[in-house]
């Protein structure tokens, strides 16, 4: 059974300090059994609490609340900042019902956060979803770790690289919708960076780019129960990532071949 001193002590071997910046993709039930939990709830607390445990009171931990509110498959195309959840996220979504984190006004791709720079990491976030104000590039400029847990060196961070970089296989997109915080409406446009969906070599794939990582010691892999934690640096993930797309432009990309 996985304890709290295992947890914190995995993360610490991650390379996750005091006072850092991480964002974190996680899919936190495939450890295993964890000491005085039985339901996700108890889950999310217990990695919530190892996390602060880790980072400390300077520390801000970032986590994606994605709902793709505005996308071509919704209908309504609203998104409440204190209601519409993400359907992949449980420690986000905790977050946001609790109240006990700041959340970004990203229709497409919304953060919360919680820490001594939540809210600023949060605040004023970019029209465009992956612009020079994203959270993303605000990661870059926090050189924030990237720590996923039980999940390959993929993340969404990498597709602002893409698009830093001028990738051909994404291009921006317009979109619109009306977005909602505590009961306020306003319309909003937004771009959003995208694959063509016509183009079933575009959609995304991190294997290769996660082995390429593993090889050169970019990422780095830790054990915690049955599963693992991944992290990478996120301007480590930049230079890296800018160099291999030099020589493997579809890296990214199921039409990559390895």
């Amino acid at each position: 059974m996985i304890t709290s001193s295992d947890a914190t002590n995995a993360l610490r071997l991650a390379g996750l300090r005091r006072g850092m910046t991480v964002f974190s993709h996680s899919n936190i039930a495939f450890f295993g059994r964890i000491e005085n939990t039985s339901c996700m709830d108890d889950l999310v607390r217990f990695m919530l609490d190892c996390y602060l445990d880790v980072l400390g009171p300077d520390g801000t931990l970032v986590l994606p609340v994605f709902t793709y509110s505005f996308g071509s498959d919704k209908d309504d195309k609203v998104f409440d900042l204190q209601t519409t959840l993400s359907k992949t996220s449980a420690m986000g979504n905790w977050l946001v019902t609790s109240g006990a984190g700041c959340r970004s006004a990203d229709p497409m791709l919304s953060v919360v956060a919680m820490g001594s720079r939540a809210r600023e990491l949060t605040a004023d976030i970019d029209l465009t979803c992956f612009g020079p104000q994203s959270i993303w590039a605000r990661l870059w400029d926090e050189d924030a770790m990237i720590c996923n847990l039980n999940l390959d060196s993929g993340s969404t961070y990498l597709h602002w690289v893409e698009r830093e970089l001028g990738v051909s296989y994404r291009t921006d997109i317009p979109m619109s919708g009306t977005v909602i915080d505590n009961g306020r409406s306003q319309e909003m446009h937004v771009t959003y960076t995208g694959r063509d969906l016509r183009d079933p070599g575009a959609s995304a794939s991190f294997e290769s780019y996660h082995r390429a990582c593993m090889a050169q010691g970019i990422s780095k892999v830790t054990s915690l129960g049955r599963g693992q934690i991944v992290s990478q640096s996120a301007r480590d993930a930049k230079s890296f990532l800018e160099v291999l797309l030099k020589t493997h432009p579809y890296l990214l990309t199921s039409r990559h071949q390895p």
